[in-house]
This record gives C-alpha cells, sequence and structure tokens, in this order.
C-alpha cells in the first residue's frame, strides 16, 4: 500500500513538474530548454524504435519539438503534456511512414543487437533476436503500446489519453502482452 501512495505521489510530481514546465515555457519562450530536455531522450527512443535508424529519429525528433514549441502557448492543460506530446510524435510517425510508404520498420530494430544501448545490456546475444521476432508478430495496436510503455517510459495513465482507453484497461493489456510474451520465449527456449 505504501508503494502505491509512493508510486502515486512521484507521478503527481511529474505531472505538476510538467505544469510547472509548460506555464514557465508559456509565459516566456526561453525557458522552453527544461521542457526540452525532460522529453528529448523518450521522444527520441520512442522514434527510434519505430523508424529503426538515426537520421530519420532525429528529424523526427526535431519536428515534434517545433510544433510543441509552436502550439504551446495555446496547449491547454487538459490531461498531461506528456499524452499531449506523444500524440503528437505518434501523428508525425503516422505521416512519416504514409509519406514514405515503407513497412513496419520494427524488423530492422535488430541493427541494435550490435549497439550498445541499455536494451543491449539488460538482455543478451540471442535473446534479443527472440524478442524482436516475437515483437514483429504482434499487431500494430500491441507494439504501440510496448514502444509507448518502455521506449517512451509513459504511465499507463499517459497511454490510456493517447489511445482513449482507460488506465487500467491499459495495465491489463500490457501485463497480458508481457504475459504472453514471456510464455512465447520460454516456448522458443525449450
Amino acid at each position: 500500500m505504501n508503494q502505491t501512495i509512493l508510486w502515486e505521489d512521484s507521478q503527481t510530481k511529474l505531472i505538476s513538474d510538467d505544469s510547472t514546465l509548460v506555464l514557465a515555457a508559456q509565459q516566456n519562450p526561453a525557458a522552453f530548454q527544461p521542457l526540452y530536455q525532460k522529453w528529448l531522450k523518450p521522444i527520441y527512443r520512442y522514434f527510434y524504435f519505430r523508424v529503426g535508424n538515426v537520421k530519420d529519429a532525429e528529424d523526427l525528433t526535431s519536428q515534434v519539438f517545433l510544433k510543441v514549441y509552436e502550439d504551446l502557448p495555446r496547449y491547454r492543460n487538459k490531461g498531461s503534456f506528456s499524452a499531449w506530446l506523444f500524440t503528437i510524435a505518434h501523428s508525425r510517425v503516422v505521416d512519416f511512414f504514409r509519406k514514405v510508404n515503407r513497412e513496419d520498420m520494427l524488423e530492422k530494430a535488430a541493427l541494435i543487437a550490435n549497439s550498445t544501448d541499455l536494451l543491449t545490456q539488460v538482455v543478451h546475444g540471442s535473446e534479443i533476436d527472440q524478442i524482436l521476432s516475437l515483437l514483429q508478430k504482434l499487431n500494430e495496436r500491441d507494439q504501440e503500446l510496448i514502444r509507448l510503455r518502455f521506449f517512451g517510459e509513459l504511465t499507463y495513465r499517459e497511454i490510456g489519453q493517447i489511445m482513449h482507453r482507460s488506465e487500467d484497461a491499459v495495465r491489463k493489456a500490457i501485463t497480458r502482452l508481457l504475459d504472453r510474451l514471456q510464455v512465447e520465449l520460454e516456448a522458443q527456449n525449450d
């Protein structure tokens, strides 16, 4: 119970922290930098694991922050800033795939098997290929849940706002999805 309260307190602090940063940036555009610095890595990771390459991920990230900077004066706190931010990011990536008419780039994420990022440090060798193979088999909605939760580092509540689902429905969907992936991974290793 205390752990839940601490977690909720930390989430409330993050939301109010965003509110403070947004208000400061709305009042003084020069104060946009802390907001940018806070969300740069999660947005970049989200794009990188969607498009599979640095150049496109950087371009999309810069487009999102330019859009946020331009639209911030009109932003109204009707939910959470991160949900608004990732909704913009999601729209950009949909436009990106529509424009270049590419197939799902998750298969190209296999390139990370040779990188030194956090995912590689946590999951070793062939397990990466197995996990990526399992992720490829998921439908687009389930892949998006994984990307938003683990690469975008969003809360269940924020994902729910983006996907127009309740926080509880998102939590259950991700839990079931992870359980299913774990069973499939174990079955492959038997």
